[in-house]
């Protein structure tokens, strides 16, 4: 049993760790039901490639806010969002019963025909989307495409240093080279570069700088709090440091022990 009035501290932590164990439990369960999905097959690819250059996916694209938040304080001011294509509609509404990622390859081929048409969308719908600032997820080759002249083109030349090109870690380092000539491309063009899908582990390997970044996006994880031997967070802290802590963004922060660790 507990007294308030000696054990609050302690009270307070087992509820805090209650709370977040139950976060915690409720994403894996969700994480579980994707876990029998079959994986994508090529010939299945082929058909929903084909599929997808003829589709209006208007109703599949999303926004997500990214924000600043406060130390100390939960609220949060949006800086921009990103648009993307809900690959969980997509999946739901083709293929119900396969994970479109399951097999890496495939899907980065798929994502490719994803690029083409929200470029396509964005160019064909010139809504308010294009007025504000807003990241997209790409592809190397999709920023060296037709697709995304027409897109560069639609876009007035002052509102380029509101957009973010996100390029994939994977995409960048299969062509290292291509790369480097897509980043010099979209820089001169006035764009702004963000490196996706860095983890606690990768984050110390990249120097931001050298990359010629200006954002990265590191994916939260609750085994990032779990410090038992206290050296994570310090080098994490560390590694955002030199970065410069404004140019780093936690994402996939589904619950307050997230935006939390983000703070510290």
């Amino acid at each position: 049993g507990f007294e308030l009035a000696r054990d609050f501290i302690e009270l307070l932590e087992l509820v805090k760790r209650l709370h977040r164990d139950r976060e915690r439990s409720r994403a894996i369960s969700s994480a579980d039901l994707s876990a029998n999905a079959k994986p994508l097959e090529p010939s299945q690819l082929a058909r929903l490639d084909s599929f997808l250059k003829q589709s209006d996916l208007s109703s599949m694209i999303r926004s997500q806010a990214i924000c600043t938040v406060s130390p100390g304080n939960l609220s949060a001011q949006v800086i921009m969002r990103e648009l993307y294509i809900s690959i969980a509609d997509l999946q739901q509404t083709m293929l119900p019963d396969h994970d479109l990622a399951a097999n890496l390859w495939l899907f980065q081929y798929l994502t490719q025909t994803l690029d083409q048409r929200m470029l396509y969308l964005l160019v064909r719908n010139q809504d308010s989307a294009l007025n504000k600032s807003f990241s997209i997820n790409l592809n190397v080759d999709s920023v060296l495409s037709q697709a995304f002249l027409d897109f560069d083109k639609a876009l007035p030349e002052a509102k380029r240093r509101t957009v973010v090109i996100e390029f994939q870690k994977i995409d960048i380092f299969g062509d290292f080279q291509a790369f480097l000539f897509a980043r010099d491309f979209v820089r001169e063009r006035g764009y702004r570069i963000c490196l996706d899908g860095l983890d606690q582990y990768t984050l110390p390997l990249f120097d931001r700088e050298a990359l010629g970044l200006d954002l990265v996006k590191i994916y939260w994880s609750p085994a990032m709090a779990d410090d038992p031997t206290g050296t994570h967070l310090p080098k994490m802290q560390a590694a955002v440091d030199l970065l410069g802590r404004s140019r780093a963004c936690l994402c996939r922060c589904d619950s307050e022990e997230a935006v939390r660790f983000g703070q510290s």
